[in-house]
């Protein structure tokens, strides 16, 4: 028997269709709404973001153009040699576009010596990003004709520059042991110093368990301070170290050289020169535009011997950093160690570190294990040599000592 169809108004309860659209389609607007807030939140972060580092690469900008306007700059190169720069101010409107600009501002602490800061911003519509950069140039000012010293920091301007550690036994023979900061020997080890002199414009401070013997040598606190002595690495002048080069070489090529190799006169290197494990022989001096960093793990040697036409030593336009582990390990110099930044040296287990000539950097430190032979004599002619006034002018690097930053 046929029964007709049940009214649908008899199964669903009358307004139910409507109410059930109502919300399913306040469920979409509400989805729709968070999608949207969420979209639009992610492209303000993303706009902030983006105007964040237009305001950093603004602020490098700016940092850059504050070392060339020590070098180049007739008025600011003159006032940051005699350290009177009182807060000079140079201002950079619409840089990357009209929307960014930043502000140098400098200030000496001494002689050659300044802290920079950079204050960038970038705009973006109503809002506004900052970044705030502080660095600390310094640069070499001494035209050294003779230099006296077996060991030196040469550092100025506050207690993180300038200092002088021995943190393992080492011997030291002849010349002058200074720091414009501190000569700190610590770590219980010994420093022996025969026939010389240790000054520190500050302290010489021996720690706990450590030791300072002198024998027919002083010590002295409270020195002038003497200026870093100059070096030309690769300026225009004909008398640079990398225009005087008998060879140079890329920061790869150099690395990629054998074991056994052996260089003479004055090596150049672009870049960082980077040894390792290797045996290498250099008769002159080896110069970089960067660090030069030597790690001899294992029975291998490094040697630098004198060479009378060019001077002999390692000279880097920032860090020496040398590292000797392991049985056999040897680094034998006969020149002069110049690092514009730092110059350090670890050594572990039965190693020989022989230098005889001078060492120089803005931080000088020796450290690692007490086994083995450390031993450095002072030989004027040989740390002299690539010094010569004649050859380095006043084309001394700006290095950079401190770089610290602040974003807000």
């Amino acid at each position: 028997m046929f029964h007709p169809a049940t009214p649908i108004n008899q199964v669903v309860p009358r307004g139910f269709v409507l109410v059930a659209v109502a919300a399913i389609m306040g469920a979409l607007l509400f989805l729709g709404t968070y999608l949207l807030e969420q979209s639009t939140g992610e492209i303000k972060i993303a706009k902030s973001e983006n105007a964040a580092t237009r305001a950093y690469y603004l602020a490098e900008a700016g940092a850059s153009e504050a070392i060339y306007k020590l070098k180049n700059d007739a008025t600011w190169k003159a006032k940051f040699l005699a350290g009177t720069l009182a807060n000079d101010t140079t201002t950079r409107s619409s840089v990357f576009d009209s929307n960014g600009g930043y502000t140098i501002a400098a200030t000496s602490i001494d002689d050659a010596l300044a802290d920079i800061t950079v204050t960038a911003t970038y705009n973006i519509g109503s809002q506004q990003a900052k970044r705030v950069i502080k660095t600390r140039f310094a640069r070499a000012t001494n035209p050294a004709d003779t230099w006296s010293q077996s060991m030196y920091a040469g550092g100025t301007g506050g207690q993180e520059n300038g200092n002088l550690t021995i943190e393992r036994n080492c011997t030291i023979t002849g010349g002058t042991i200074h720091a414009n900061q501190t000569v700190k020997v610590t770590s219980s080890s010994t420093l022996t110093v025969n026939d010389a002199a240790v000054s520190a414009s500050n302290n010489i401070i021996v720690n706990s368990g450590s030791t300072l013997t002198l024998n027919n040598s002083t010590q002295t606190e409270g020195t002038p301070s003497i200026s870093m002595p100059i070096i030309d690495f690769d300026s225009a002048s004909s008398t640079s170290l990398k225009n005087r080069a008998n060879q140079t070489y890329t920061a790869a090529a150099f690395s990629a050289l054998t074991s056994g190799t052996t260089l003479t006169g004055i090596t150049f290197v672009t870049g960082k020169a980077t040894w390792k494990n290797k045996n290498l022989t250099i008769n002159g001096i080896l110069a970089s535009s960067d660090d030069i960093d030597i790690d001899l793990i294992g029975n291998y040697a490094v040697t630098v011997n004198a060479n009378a036409a060019t001077g002999s030593g390692l000279l880097s336009k920032d860090d020496i950093e040398i590292f000797l582990d392991g049985n056999g390990a040897t680094m034998n110099i006969s020149g002069l160690l110049y690092g514009s930044k730092e110059v350090e040296i670890d050594t572990k287990k039965t190693v020989t570190l022989s230098i005889t000539g001078g060492m120089i950097g803005w931080h000088t430190e020796i450290e690692g294990q007490d086994n083995g032979t450390c031993t450095v004599t002072y030989d004027q002619a040989l740390a002299s040599a690539p010094l010569d006034p004649v050859l380095n002018g006043s084309e001394s690097p700006i290095i950079e000592v401190n770089h610290w930053e602040e974003q807000y």
